[in-house]
C-alpha cells in the first residue's frame, strides 16, 4: 500500500504516490541545476514543468486514480534526462543517442501499440464535449479533434442541420471506449504571426505552408462577395461573377469566426511544439523558449535603434534650424529696425495669410466631412436612383460626377492646404495635371450624364381612360382621398407637400394628381381619367402612362380616389401624372373632401433652347376653382357655392392669386400654399406680392385723394384718375400699367 497526496503543480491539482512524488521533485531540481547557467532558464524550466502537468492531467482523464511512479518514470522518458543530453562542445561523451534512445522510447511504444491494434471507430469516452463521436473520428484518421468538431460544425450550419444529424446517428451506433492519444499535431492559434487573432498563422504551422496562403484562401472569397455587391447595391444592376463567389466569401467569413472561438491560443513552448508537430522534449523546449527571447531582444534592440536614431536626427534638425532662425533674424533686425512701418505692414500680411490659410483649412475639413457624409448617409438615399437612373452608363456617369466633379476638387483642395501648413512645395507639376485632368472627365461626365436623362424626359404622351359612374342619389357627389392598402416606407426628408412620398421593395409612390371640374354636357355626370408620362420618343412615353394603375371606386355619393399610384424600377420616374375630370351636370352638386388638397401637380419642361423648367401647381386650364369641403351645385354660369358664398368660386387654388381692383382699391385673394402650422409649401412670392400690393394701394389712394383735391386745377390728373378707375371690378388683365410687373411675376 503506498501513500497518496495532492500537490499543486503548474496551477493543476494531481492526486500523486508519494515516491512518485520525491522522484518528480528530483528531476525538477535536475533541471533547475541543468538549465540554471542557461538564458531564459526560469522560462525553460516553467514551460517544461507545464508540459509535465499537461502529461498527469490527460492520464487522470483517461481514468487512471493517481500518478504513479511508472507514469512519472515514462513522463521522464519522454522528456529526457539532463544527463542524457550532449552540449554542442563536446564535453560529454553520453551522445545523443541515448537522448535519441530514450526521447523515443515512448513513441515507438506507442506506435507498436498502435499498429497490433486493430483499427476501428469508436466514440472517445475520455475526451468527449457531447457524446465523444468527434474525439473518435479523429482517433480513428489520428487528427486533431478540433479539427473534426469545426467539420461538423460548418456542416451544421452550412447543410441545413445535416451534420447534427449525422452526429446523433453516429452517436447511436458508434460504440463508446476510453482511447489513447495518437496525435502529435494539434491546432492552436498562432499569436507569433498574427495579424488578427492567429487563425491563418495556426493553420500554416499546423499544415507546414506559408501564412499566406491561409490568408488568402479566407480573403479572396470575400473581398469577391463584398466589393461587387457593394457597387452593386449602389449603381448597378447587372450579375456577374462574383454571384459565384458570394456564399462561399460569407461561409469562410463565418468558419474564420468559428475557428478564432473554437481554437485555443499557444501560449506556452510546449504548445508551439505541438502545433508544428515537434518533438517535445528538453532540448526542443529549450530552443523554442531561447529562439522566443532572441526574438524579443532583436525586436527591443531594433526599436531603441531605431529611437536612438530619430532622436539624433531630430535633434541635429532642431539644432540646425534654430541657428538658421537666429542668423535670420539677426540680419533682419537692421532693415526692420529701419523700416518699422514695412515689418508692421508685413506682419499684419502674416497674420491674415495664416487667418486665411486656418480659415481655407476649416472649409477644406468641412467639405471633405461633407462628402464623406454624402457618400455614407447618403446610402439611404441610394434607392430613390433605382428610380431616375436607367442603364450601365447613366450609373457609371452618375458616379463619376460623384467622384471626380465633386470629390476630386476637395481632395485637391485638402492637399494644397495642407502642403501650405508645412512649406512643402513639390517642384513637378504633375500632381495639379492629375487633379484638372481628372476634374474635367468629371465635368465631362456631369454634362454626359444631363444629356442622357434630358433625352429620357423629351416627350410627353397622354393616355385616357373612361370611369363607369352611377348617378349618386340625392343628386350629390363628394370626392375623397383612400388611403394605400399597401406598405410603403417613408422619408423624413419626404413631407406630404412633395411629389416623391415613399417607397417600398420595388415601387416608389406619387401623388402628382389633380382633379378638374367642368360642366357637363349633357345630364349625367362623366369621369376620365388622363395619364401623363415622359419618355425618350412617343412610344416609351406612352408605354410609361399605360403603366400607372389608378383605379377610381365609386360609392354611392362617394367617389374614392387612391391616395397616388405607383411606379416600378422597370419604369423608372419619368414625371408620371394622372387627371381626374370630373363633369357635373347643371343643378347637380358636388364637394371635395380636404383629403384632395393632398394632391401634388409637378410638371417637367424639358425644352432645348431653354434647358429644364420645373413648375409646381400650373396649368390649370379653364377648370372651375373650388374650395375643400364647400357644397358647391353645377349653374349655367359656373360652379356656385350653395352657402351663397359667390366669392368662393372666385378665389385661387393652392399656388394661384388674383388681384381685383375697384373704387375700393386692390384687393388680393391668394392661396400662399401654406400648411396650417404656417410651414412654406411651394412659392415664397406671394407673400412679397402681398405685402407690395400694399405698399402700391397705399400709393394710389394717396394719389387719387391728391387728385380729386386738385381736379379742378389740372385736366391731365382727371383724366389719368379716371383711367385707373374706369372700370370697376377689372381683374388682372385690365390692371393700369403700375401693376404689370405685378402681373409678370405672377405668370
Amino acid at each position: 500500500m503506498k501513500k497518496v497526496i495532492n500537490i499543486n503543480f503548474q496551477g493543476r491539482v494531481l492526486p500523486i504516490e508519494e515516491s512518485a512524488y520525491e522522484a518528480l521533485k528530483q528531476y525538477t531540481e535536475s533541471l533547475r541545476r541543468y538549465f540554471a547557467n542557461e538564458e531564459g532558464r526560469d522560462e525553460i524550466i516553467n514551460d517544461i514543468e507545464s508540459r509535465i502537468a499537461e502529461l498527469f492531467d490527460e492520464k487522470l482523464k483517461k481514468g487512471a486514480v493517481c500518478i504513479t511512479d511508472e507514469d512519472v518514470s515514462a513522463v521522464i522518458v519522454s522528456m529526457g534526462r539532463p544527463e542524457d543530453f550532449e552540449e554542442e562542445d563536446g564535453q560529454k561523451s553520453t551522445s545523443s543517442s541515448g537522448a535519441q534512445s530514450g526521447g523515443t522510447y515512448q513513441e515507438q511504444a506507442q506506435q507498436e501499440t498502435f499498429a497490433a491494434e486493430p483499427r476501428r471507430l469508436y466514440r472517445a469516452d475520455n475526451d468527449k464535449v457531447l457524446g465523444g463521436v468527434c474525439a473518435g473520428l479523429a482517433h480513428y484518421l489520428r487528427i486533431d479533434p478540433a479539427v473534426v468538431r469545426i467539420l461538423f460544425t460548418l456542416i451544421t450550419f452550412g447543410g441545413f442541420g445535416f451534420g447534427f444529424l449525422l452526429y446523433i446517428v453516429m452517436w447511436i451506433i458508434l460504440p463508446s471506449k476510453s482511447l489513447v492519444t495518437n496525435v502529435r499535431k494539434r491546432l492552436y492559434r498562432n499569436p507569433d504571426n498574427s495579424m488578427i487573432g492567429g487563425v491563418a498563422s495556426g493553420l500554416a504551422a499546423y499544415f507546414n505552408i506559408d501564412v499566406w496562403i491561409p490568408r488568402l484562401i479566407f480573403l479572396l472569397p470575400f473581398l469577391l462577395s463584398i466589393i461587387p455587391n457593394m457597387f452593386s447595391g449602389m449603381w448597378f444592376h447587372f450579375n456577374g461573377p462574383w454571384v459565384a463567389f458570394s456564399g462561399i466569401g460569407g461561409t469562410f467569413f463565418i468558419s474564420y469566426i468559428i475557428l478564432w472561438i473554437v481554437l485555443p491560443r499557444a501560449v506556452t513552448a510546449s504548445e508551439k511544439l505541438e502545433m508544428r508537430g515537434e518533438k517535445i522534449d528538453l532540448a526542443s523546449i529549450k530552443n523554442t523558449v531561447q529562439e522566443e527571447l532572441k526574438d524579443v531582444k532583436g525586436k527591443s534592440e531594433k526599436m531603441a535603434s531605431d529611437i536612438k536614431q530619430k532622436t539624433e536626427a531630430w535633434s541635429k534638425e532642431m539644432s540646425s534650424t534654430v541657428s538658421q532662425k537666429a542668423q535670420s533674424f539677426a540680419a533682419e533686425v537692421g532693415p526692420a529696425a529701419r523700416k518699422t512701418g514695412t515689418g508692421i505692414g508685413n506682419a499684419i500680411g502674416i497674420l491674415f495669410k495664416a487667418f486665411f490659410l486656418f480659415i481655407a483649412g476649416c472649409i477644406a475639413f468641412a467639405l471633405l466631412i461633407v462628402l464623406i457624409a454624402a457618400l455614407y448617409s447618403g446610402v439611404g438615399v441610394f434607392p430613390l436612383k433605382n428610380f431616375f437612373l436607367q442603364g450601365f452608363w447613366q450609373n457609371f456617369f452618375a458616379w463619376s460626377v460623384l467622384t471626380l466633379f465633386l470629390g476630386v476638387p476637395i481632395l485637391a483642395f485638402v492637399t494644397w492646404v495642407v502642403r501650405r501648413i508645412i512649406r512643402v512645395k513639390s517642384k513637378s507639376p504633375y500632381l495639379g495635371y492629375v487633379f484638372g485632368t481628372l476634374w474635367i472627365f468629371g465635368l465631362i461626365s456631369l454634362f454626359v450624364l444631363i444629356g442622357l436623362v434630358t433625352r429620357d424626359f423629351r416627350t410627353k404622351t397622354s393616355t385616357q381612360q373612361d370611369v363607369a359612374v352611377v348617378a349618386p342619389s340625392k343628386g350629390n357627389l363628394v370626392i375623397k382621398v383612400a388611403e394605400n392598402k399597401e406598405k410603403y416606407y417613408g422619408f423624413d426628408w419626404f413631407n406630404d407637400d412633395y411629389p416623391l412620398l415613399s417607397l417600398n421593395e420595388d415601387s416608389m409612390l406619387l401623388n402628382t394628381v389633380r382633379v378638374k371640374l367642368v360642366k357637363s354636357d349633357d345630364s349625367s355626370y362623366h369621369i376620365q381619367t388622363v395619364r401623363f408620362a415622359r419618355g425618350s420618343n412617343p412610344a416609351i412615353a406612352e408605354t410609361n402612362a399605360s403603366r400607372i394603375n389608378f383605379p377610381v371606386v365609386q360609392s354611392d355619393t362617394v367617389l374614392y380616389l387612391p391616395k397616388g399610384f405607383a411606379i416600378s424600377q422597370e419604369s423608372k420616374f419619368r414625371n408620371q401624372q394622372v387627371m381626374v375630370v370630373v363633369e357635373i351636370p347643371v343643378g347637380k352638386r358636388i364637394m371635395v373632401d380636404k383629403s384632395v388638397n393632398w394632391y401634388n401637380w409637378f410638371e417637367i419642361n424639358v425644352d432645348r433652347r431653354r434647358g429644364w423648367n420645373i413648375q409646381w401647381n400650373d396649368k390649370w386650364d379653364n377648370s372651375y376653382y373650388w374650395n375643400d369641403n364647400v357644397q358647391y351645385i353645377m349653374t349655367n354660369d359656373g360652379l356656385k357655392s350653395l352657402d351663397n358664398s359667390d366669392e368662393d368660386s372666385d378665389k385661387p387654388k393652392k399656388g394661384k392669386a388674383r388681384i381685383k381692383i375697384d373704387e375700393h382699391g386692390v384687393d388680393i385673394q391668394a392661396e400662399d400654399n401654406s400648411d396650417d402650422d404656417g410651414s412654406y409649401r411651394y412659392k415664397r412670392k406671394v407673400d412679397s406680392l402681398q405685402k407690395e400690393l400694399k405698399r402700391v394701394d397705399s400709393i394710389q389712394r394717396a394719389k387719387e385723394k391728391k387728385a380729386i383735391e386738385d381736379s379742378k386745377q389740372s385736366k391731365t390728373v382727371n383724366e389719368d384718375l379716371n383711367d385707373g378707375t374706369e372700370e370697376k371690378g377689372a381683374y388682372v388683365g385690365e390692371m393700369p400699367s403700375p401693376f404689370a410687373f405685378i402681373l409678370n411675376l405672377i405668370n
